[in-house]
């Protein structure tokens, strides 16, 4: 029998293609630290990184570039090392370092700017263990250095929902699947949908905690970073959808759902 197109499929290939936007999303984060540090990024570590996208994204940018992805799960590095890294120049994928680790037991060597995106230290439940962590990634930054965080909130975040987008050759579904509001956290799941009926069920499952801005803020604070910030997303006057720009903001509208981006600084002696 003739294999159907789920079968046949690459989940991370569909994850990068419907979730991920690397190269527009490190233009963003180097122009907020040039901004911010009056230099350009030339070191980054991507925490959580799956399939490294990011990092070569990043040194693909400027020849000095280098780049330090840490991710737990030994696989999904090896596919990233197949499909991303060796679509680098050979020059450009000696500057991209592949670490197998917990992140919170790396420290070295230190970064400029260390991100931790697509909510991934959403992982962390309990306040303690997001706190080790965000100690850990001040221990991994230089004087002076930047940690990037995205987080997703609004009330649409705290309700059990599903959501369906065409793409081409198959259908992204975010499927919201409990939502426990004592601990705020939530089960959620990604499937994927092609035009010969077959599904690609639960390709990937998130076990999250959703974390609020303001404690968020507060245990950054707590942990020694300073100048905590957030940048708001805008929102079309007549749809209500996000534009894609981010502006520094010290308040934000009550929107169904929000993606927001944290910004901490490693004090300087």
């Amino acid at each position: 029998m003739p294999k159907t197109l789920a079968s046949a499929a690459d989940r991370h290939d569909l994850y990068q293609r419907s979730v991920q936007t690397p190269d527009r999303d490190i233009r963003w984060i180097c122009n907020a630290f040039r901004k911010l540090a009056g230099r350009e990024l030339r070191t980054f570590r991507e925490d959580f990184c799956g399939t490294a996208a990011l990092s070569c994204a990043f040194v693909k940018r400027h020849p000095e570039n280098t780049a330090i992805s840490v991710d737990l799960d030994g696989p999904t590095l090896d596919w990233g090392t197949r499909h991303n890294l060796t679509r680098l120049k050979p020059e450009a994928r000696e500057r991209v370092r592949l670490i197998q680790a917990d992140v919170r037991d790396v420290v070295r060597p230190k970064v400029e700017l260390l991100a931790a995106a697509n909510f991934s230290w959403f992982i962390f439940h309990e306040r303690a263990a997001l706190g080790t962590y965000f100690k850990n990634c001040l221990k991994s930054l230089d004087e002076g250095g930047w940690l990037f965080l995205d987080l997703w909130g609004g009330s649409e975040a705290h309700a059990c929902h599903s959501e369906t987008r065409r793409l081409k050759g198959f259908t992204y579904t975010w499927d919201q699947e409990k939502f426990d509001p004592i601990g705020g956290k939530t089960l959620a799941h990604i499937h994927f949908g092609f035009r010969d009926g077959s599904k690609l069920e639960r390709a990937f499952t998130y076990d999250w905690r959703l974390w609020s801005l303001p404690e968020t803020q507060d245990l950054l604070r707590e942990v020694g970073f300073d100048d905590v910030h957030v940048y708001w997303e805008g929102a079309h006057a007549e749809s209500g959808k996000g534009t894609g720009i981010f502006r520094r903001r010290t308040e934000g509208t009550p929107d169904l759902s929000y993606v927001a981006y944290v910004m901490a600084r490693r004090p300087a002696r």
